[in-house]
């Protein structure tokens, strides 16, 4: 009687802590409907969704909506993976702490988080059932400027390089060199250097094109960013870092038309 008694008394004690915490659950579930019936139309909705899905990994484990919740102890450094609220097929990492954007002066500093180096290791996340068939060298990773995101969350868009990015890269390998941007020459006013290596863990692509790009560090709000795998003819891997200044020409090349989400071959 004793052992049924106590088993009872958990029993009774787990339903009483899953009371408490179910008011919590379903007010985040009530916002995340209304984020997601909203269309995105606040610019402050994925922040608000990003909240929603580190107080339920908090309380309930879970990281619903979002894909994943990593703390970390630096709160800057801290993430969540997760899907586009109104695109579904897109995979989007997000700072769990309030980072508008590329343009942060935290993102810049020493010691700084590198999102880039996160999204690179959650790539099997973005890709999902295509992992077997995608190859890390195409693997890409983009940031839009503050002028062309919809939202003031910083996210890191997560997917494959775009045929007509992997042809811009092919028809200019040549040119790009190591440890220096090359000024392209295309319309688009594209920078781009090649750094050796097989992560992002000691290569933070946002400060490459601070101290890289002519300009970039003192206007980061209408810079866009581009990271793309790469294996060289010489069996060199390493990554592209593309970027360019968005100023009165704003001709296409957001993280966006960087970014295949499918991965299709």
């Amino acid at each position: 009687m004793r052992h049924v008694f106590r088993h009872d008394w958990l029993v009774s004690r787990n339903s009483k802590s899953r009371m408490k915490h179910r008011p919590a659950v379903l007010s985040i579930s009530l916002v995340i409907a209304v984020i997601i019936m909203s269309s995105f139309a606040s610019r402050s909705a994925l922040g608000l969704v990003v909240r929603a899905c580190e107080i339920n990994s908090t309380l309930t484990g879970s990281p619903y909506p979002c894909l994943k919740v990593v703390q970390a102890q630096d709160p800057l450094s801290a993430y969540a993976i997760l899907r586009e609220p109104t695109d579904k097929e897109r995979t989007i990492l997000a700072p769990l702490d309030d980072v508008p954007g590329i343009e942060d002066p935290r993102l810049l500093v020493a010691g700084a988080p590198n999102y880039f180096d996160a999204a690179w290791r959650e790539r099997s996340a973005a890709i999902g059932l295509h992992a077997w068939k995608v190859s890390p060298q195409d693997f890409a990773l983009a940031i839009n400027p503050a002028s062309w995101r919809t939202q003031d969350r910083l996210h890191v868009h997560m997917g494959c390089e775009t045929p007509r990015f992997r042809a811009l890269l092919k028809t200019h390998a040549t040119e790009i060199g190591s440890g220096r941007f090359t000024n392209l020459r295309t319309k688009a006013g594209w920078w781009a250097t090649f750094h050796p290596a097989d992560d992002l863990s000691n290569l933070n692509p946002l400060k490459v094109v601070a101290d890289g790009v002519d300009g970039a560090r003192s206007n980061m709000k209408n810079v866009v960013v581009g990271v793309f795998g790469s294996t060289l003819s010489d069996g060199r891997h390493g990554f592209y870092i593309l970027a360019r200044i968005i100023g009165a020409n704003k001709s296409h090349g957001s993280a966006e038309d960087m970014i295949d989400p499918k991965c299709q071959p």
